[in-house]
């Protein structure tokens, strides 16, 4: 008898062990389920919900309809019949906020173009750029001091707008550190910076030539490029992605692609008079013989 109970004593044990491990292992399991990614979630729900921003002609809303349109607009909800998603606007975001949304979920991406600064670099991923915006000071025309360089704007005496969270913030406090700022809110628009200008807030603003080009039009001997052989900076328009899925920006990216391949692109900027404003990737060539 105490040999059969030592036996089933020592089972019972075993088996004891054995189900705690087993239990472990589901919980364990169960603990470290792989997390859905944007581009799965987009797959399931049929569906990319995208944050926006307005800045013409980028991403904007017509003023008379009342309805989105844009470059980035028109190329994303292209992007989104060649995926056979529907594109939801989701929210409108803060130029500060743009990353952090993209970041932590609250949207799919950012959709309505955006330039790179430190930040977005560090904290998200971008697209696969197909246009090219150089930034150059714009000043009043009748603004009658004496600039010979972009460097005599560097001074206390001079006031440059610019929209807080912006990628030209650190290209001002760079290359313009005695300037002061006249901040604009995280929401501010080019039309923003444009006013803040003629109205005399600020004595120049960086801003790129397509996004001056219909005010320009409209406004002649209003304002003028200071420095037109001399720009700034050269900055990517890009869409904003979430930071560790690469194969929902690979996708994003390859559509992107064909949109510019296919000469789609090239309809939507004509659409917006927009064909000789931006820098433009080279056409793929034929090797050399």
């Amino acid at each position: 008898m105490p040999k059969l109970l030592k036996s089933i004593a020592l089972s019972a044990i075993v088996a004891l062990i054995v189900v705690l491990l087993f239990t472990h292992d589901l919980s364990r399991s169960a603990g470290t389920t792989a997390k859905e990614t944007t581009y799965e979630h987009v797959l399931r729900t049929g569906e990319i919900r995208c944050g926006y921003t307005s800045w013409n002609p980028l991403f904007y809303i017509d003023p008379k309809t009342n309805e989105k349109v844009g470059i980035f607009h028109d190329m994303m909800e292209e992007v989104g019949k060649r995926l056979g998603v529907k594109i939801v606007w989701q929210e409108e975001l803060g130029w500060g906020t743009v990353t952090e949304s993209v970041k932590n979920g609250r949207v799919d991406m950012a959709c309505a173009g955006y330039w790179l600064n430190p930040g977005r670099i560090k904290n998200v991923l971008a697209s696969a750029p197909q246009i090219y915006s150089p930034l150059y000071v714009w000043t009043r025309q009748d603004d009658k001091r004496n600039f010979n360089s972009p460097e005599d704007l560097n001074s206390d005496q001079y006031i440059a707008a610019n929209i807080d969270g912006s990628a030209d913030a650190s290209l001002l406090a760079t290359r313009f550190p005695k300037t002061k700022i006249f901040a604009l809110p995280e929401l501010g628009t080019n039309s923003d910076m444009i006013e803040a200008l003629t109205t005399g807030k600020a004595d120049f603003i960086l801003v790129d030539a397509g996004s001056m080009a219909a005010y320009v039009a409209n406004n002649p001997g209003k304002v003028k490029n200071a420095f037109p052989d001399k720009p700034m900076n050269v900055f990517p328009n890009i869409m904003l992605l979430p930071p560790d899925d690469w194969r929902f920006k690979d996708v994003i990216d390859n559509l992107l692609r064909n949109i510019e391949y296919d000469g789609t692109l090239d309809t939507i900027l004509k659409k917006y008079k927009m064909d000789e404003s931006f820098l433009r990737n080279p056409p793929p060539v034929k090797p050399a013989p």
